[in-house]
This record gives structure tokens, C-alpha cells and sequence, in this order.
């Protein structure tokens, strides 16, 4: 801006300057011109009152003119055109001058003036002449050239004083350009008065206008970003946006975590995926042909293994214009519902079989006793049988829908203080007089907890079974009640019976998962007891530990938050 307000002032001084120099230019030489015509015509007149106060004589007026080099061509004319005297020439070489317009002139009106080229002197000469008293016509001539001299001798003069008004102009051009721009530059548009001229006042209050409007935009892009940053931030599936490219524009904490296995939010360093090919940060090949056919314009759903968890990725084009100008890819974990479904597939399938089992062999006995062919002695032993199969079944009914009240989160949890001593003292009771002959201890302390009495009641039970059913003949069960020093009620059943080999531990909490299946069949367990511990436990935000070796028995540690 600075430097078109310069150029323009500048110029206009400039053209402004060549047009005052040229008029002055002008005027100079037309008043040059003007006053050496004056001068030549007041000699002329001088020359003629000379001649004729009686002063005559070519001798003496011949010496006037000669003495002075710079004098005017002197020429006396006879009335029939004869040149009598001429100071540049001989007059009798020089032609008639008759047909001179100076001297027509003079004949007739007494004067006259003519400017024309001289063959004579080969220049332009401006020529006037006077009539004399005695008829003959006194001539004066002088070079064009000779009359714009003075303007030739003034024109440096005028160069130079146009130089000095030009670079005045230039200093006056350069602070007038400063002091109009100042005020402009030192406007504070974030304070509240934007006046500076009153020509801009119409624009300062647009100004004002468009900072609040965009101060309120500015407000509300700023608010919905953070919005949608927490949104996309807190959730737990991964977001990635990509462009037509197929780089990563942003990404989600969620992303960066599923791809790196880092969290990189609010650290250094989180554009880790940010303006990398999406090819580069995942190879897998499934995955980068449904981003290439997404950015073609199609959806893409695809399932993959990526660090050790399952996901679900669903890609759709983000079109603009009617043409595809990126990619939106969303990562769902699905590790834990696959693992659910493979759960209840294989739940189903052990149910299926646990109660196939009973059922078959209650239909057999009792078609057996309704079809006669049992005989009469043995319907006793088979209606025990069926009893037997039956409690089998009812306790693995029973059990089911335990489980299946965990899994719906259709257990209610009825809180109430008791003491766990004398709940462990009832439940142990009831094992007392086992076929096995295990002795069943109970150590640790006398302390009331706050618990579904219920729910701690199947568990200890559930433990207590576990360490009579898998001891061995004069075993052991030891129950140690302990408060832990975080607050917790620590229970502890373990026994001395066959322990559970290395590699069967992880799973020893998985629903109808048996170590030995042939001893549960014999002992009637359904391979849901430990399942249920650990739900309760969980259920009373606890946790459950298991030690144990093969043939040195087993503990299970329950820690119960009440």
C-alpha cells in the first residue's frame, strides 16, 4: 500500500513538473522571442530618428555598425527596391528587394515585419522595417536563432530547478505517504474504537462487525472441535480419516493405540499415523484393498487379527462434488464378543451334552420300568437312578441359571452384615460326615463383612465340594478367613488332594471345563462350581487367585470387597 500511495504521488508531481516546465518552457520563449522582436523594432525607430535629425552619412553610420559585431543586419531599401546600404553585404551584389513583404509593407503603411529564411545568410531571419523621411526604407534583421538564445541560456537553469522540485517531491512524497499510512498501520483491531478517518468510519464499523461475527464463528467452530475432539477422543473404537490419497489426516487416542499399541495422547510425538500413508500403517493385505476400494467409491467392511485382538473395520467414501475425496475408517474391538459367541457356542454345546446325559438315562430306566421289562427287584434300584439322574439335573439347572443371572446382570445383590465365621461354621457343617472322610478345618479370624450372605454362601460351598470331591481318602480342607490390610475379606479354601497340572490352570475357571472327567462324572460335579466363584467374586468387586501343583493339592483365594 505504502509503496502505490508513493508511486502515485510521485508521478502526478512528476507529470506535474513536465507540464509546468513545458509551459514555462513556452512562456519563456514566446516573451524571449517577444522582447527581441521589441528591441529590434525600438533600434529600428532609433536608427531612423537618427537619420533623420540630420545625422546621415554611410561612412560614420557604417562604423556604428561594424564596432558592433552583434548588432542587427542594417539594410537601407530605395523606394524601387535598391539596396543602398547593407552591414552584412554589399549592397550593389544584392538583388532587387522590391518583393520583400517587409518592405511592401513599410511603403504602404510605414512598417512592416516578415519572418523567413535568407538565402543571403542561409538561416531564418526575422526581418522589420521602417520608411524614412526621405522615402527609402530602413531595414533590421536579426537570426531566429540570436532571438531564442536567452531562452537556450535559461533552459539549464530551468532543468536544474525542475531536479530540485523533483527530489523535493520525492521526500515530500515519501513523509506525505507515511503520515497518511501511519494512523492505518497503528490501528489496534483488537480494541474496541477502529476510528481513524472519518472517510473509514463506514469501514471500521464493518470491521467491528465482521470480528464479532467471526469471533462468534470462530467461538462455535472452536466449541463444536472440542466437542467432537472429546467425543472422538473418549471413544473406545479407533477413528481415521484419510484423503484421496490415502493419507492419514487425523486419527483418534483410540487408533493410534490399536495401530502402535501406544498411548499417545496429549504426548510428543502423537502424529505418529497423522500424514503417513494408511498403507504404510497397516500391511495388512485385506485391509489395504478395502481402503483402495473405498476410495474408489465403495463401502468395505472387513474383519482382522491386528496385535493379538480381533476388529471390525467399516470404511466408507466421504464424497464432495460427486466425486470421492477421502476415506472414514471406523475399528471396532470385537475380541470380547467374538470370544462371548465362542463362549456360548461352546456353553450351548456343553449344556446340550450335560443334560443329554441324565435325560438319557432317565428316559431309558423309566421306559424300561413302563415297558415291563424291568423286573421286579430291580425297579427299587432304578427309581433310586432316576432320583439320582434327576438331582443331577435339577443341580445343573440350577447352576445354569445362576451362570445365566451373571451373564444378563439379572443378579440382585441383597447386602446385608453378617458374621463370615459362623457362615463358614454352617457350610462346613454340612460336609461333616463326607463318604471320603476329608477333615475340614476352619483358622483365620472372627469378623463381620458386608455381602450378598447368599451369594458367599455358594461360593464357600462351591470351594468346600471342590476340596472334598478332588482330595484324597483322610484329606484335608483347610478355610482361612483373613481381613487383608487394603480392607478386604480374604478367603482361602485350599485341600490336599491331586492339584491341577500346569497346563489346565489357565482354564480351571471356564464353564464345564473338568481337569479329570472321569472323576467328575464320579463325583457328580458339572464343571460350573469355579465359574460361579469367580462371577460372585467379581460380582463383590473382588478377584480370585488360584495356586496350585500337581498331587500337592490346591488353594483358591477369594479377596471380597465388603
Amino acid at each position: 500500500m505504502k509503496k502505490r500511495i508513493f508511486l502515485s504521488f510521485f508521478w502526478l508531481i512528476i507529470v506535474c513538473v513536465i507540464i509546468l516546465s513545458a509551459v514555462l518552457s513556452i512562456l519563456f520563449q514566446n516573451a524571449a522571442v517577444k522582447n527581441e522582436k521589441a528591441a529590434l523594432r525600438d533600434c529600428a525607430n532609433l536608427v531612423s530618428d537618427i537619420l533623420g535629425s540630420g545625422l546621415t552619412g554611410e561612412l560614420r553610420y557604417s562604423d556604428y555598425v561594424n564596432r558592433d559585431p552583434d548588432a542587427p543586419r542594417l539594410t537601407v531599401i530605395a523606394p524601387d527596391g535598391t539596396v543602398l546600404i547593407d552591414s552584412k553585404s554589399t549592397a550593389d551584389r544584392l538583388e532587387n528587394h522590391m518583393d520583400r513583404p517587409e518592405i511592401v509593407q513599410a511603403l504602404q503603411s510605414g512598417s512592416g515585419e516578415s519572418l523567413r529564411y535568407s538565402d543571403t545568410l542561409k538561416a531564418n531571419m526575422y526581418y522589420y522595417a521602417v520608411r524614412l523621411g526621405d522615402g527609402n526604407v530602413l531595414r533590421l534583421s536579426k537570426p531566429v536563432g540570436d532571438i531564442t538564445r536567452m531562452f537556450t541560456i535559461l533552459l539549464p537553469a530551468m532543468v536544474a530547478v525542475a531536479l530540485l522540485i523533483t527530489l523535493a517531491a520525492v521526500f515530500i512524497t515519501r513523509r506525505l505517504t507515511v503520515s497518511i499510512v501511519k494512523p492505518l498501520e497503528e490501528i489496534d483491531f483488537d480494541g474496541e474504537n477502529l476510528h481513524v478517518y472519518d472517510e473509514l468510519a463506514v469501514y471500521m464499523k464493518k470491521i467491528e462487525q465482521q470480528k464479532r461475527d467471526i469471533a462468534g464463528k470462530l467461538s462455535a467452530l472452536s466449541e463444536r472441535a472440542d466437542t467432537i475432539e472429546a467425543i472422538t477422543g473418549n471413544m473406545k473404537e479407533g477413528l481415521i480419516l484419510i484423503d484421496g490419497k490415502g493419507e492419514v489426516l487425523t486419527a483418534n487416542n483410540s487408533a493410534r493405540i490399536i495401530f502402535t499399541h501406544e498411548d499417545f495422547s496429549g504426548a510428543p510425538g502423537a502424529d505418529k499415523i497423522e500424514h503417513r500413508s494408511i498403507l504404510y500403517v497397516c500391511r495388512d493385505l485385506d485391509f489395504q484393498n478395502a481402503v483402495r476400494q473405498c476410495l474408489s467409491g465403495g463401502n468395505a467392511e472387513i474383519s482382522m487379527e491386528l496385535g493379538g485382538r480381533t476388529y471390525s473395520v467399516y470404511m466408507s467414501p466421504v464424497f464432495s462434488n460427486g466425486s470421492s475425496r477421502g476415506a472414514l475408517i471406523l475399528l471396532q474391538d470385537t475380541t470380547e464378543r467374538r470370544q462371548a459367541e465362542k463362549q456360548r457356542r461352546e456353553f450351548s454345546a456343553n449344556v446340550s451334552h450335560e443334560l443329554k446325559t441324565p435325560l438319557t438315562t432317565i428316559s431309558a430306566l423309566s421306559e424300561m420300568i413302563g415297558s415291563g421289562m424291568a423286573r421286579d427287584g430291580d425297579v427299587k434300584d432304578f427309581a433310586a437312578r432316576i432320583s439320582e439322574q434327576a438331582g443331577r439335573l435339577l443341580v445343573l439347572i440350577d447352576d445354569i441359571i445362576r451362570l445365566s443371572e451373571f451373564d444378563e446382570g439379572g443378579a440382585m445383590k441383597e447386602s446385608t452384615v453378617f458374621r463370615i465365621d459362623e457362615l463358614a461354621r454352617s457350610v462346613i457343617d454340612s460336609f461333616r460326615d463326607n463318604p471320603a472322610g476329608v477333615e475340614i478345618e476352619l483358622t483365620g479370624g472372627h469378623f463381620d463383612v458386608t455381602a450378598d450372605r447368599r451369594m458367599i454362601d455358594e461360593l464357600l460351598y462351591n470351594l468346600i465340594d471342590n476340596g472334598v470331591k478332588y482330595n484324597k481318602e483322610g484329606g484335608r480342607v483347610i478355610v482361612d478367613l483373613l481381613r487383608s490390610p487394603d480392607g478386604m475379606c480374604r478367603i482361602a479354601v485350599s485341600d490336599t488332594g491331586i492339584g491341577i497340572p500346569e497346563e489346565h490352570r489357565p482354564r480351571v475357571f471356564e464353564r464345564f471345563y473338568r481337569v479329570d472327567k472321569s472323576r467328575s462324572k464320579k463325583t457328580g460335579g458339572t464343571g460350573l462350581g469355579l465359574s460361579i466363584v469367580k462371577h460372585i467374586t467379581e460380582y463383590h468387586s473382588g478377584r480370585v487367585e488360584l495356586h496350585s501343583s500337581e498331587d500337592n493339592g490346591t488353594t483358591v483365594v477369594c479377596f471380597i470387597n465388603g
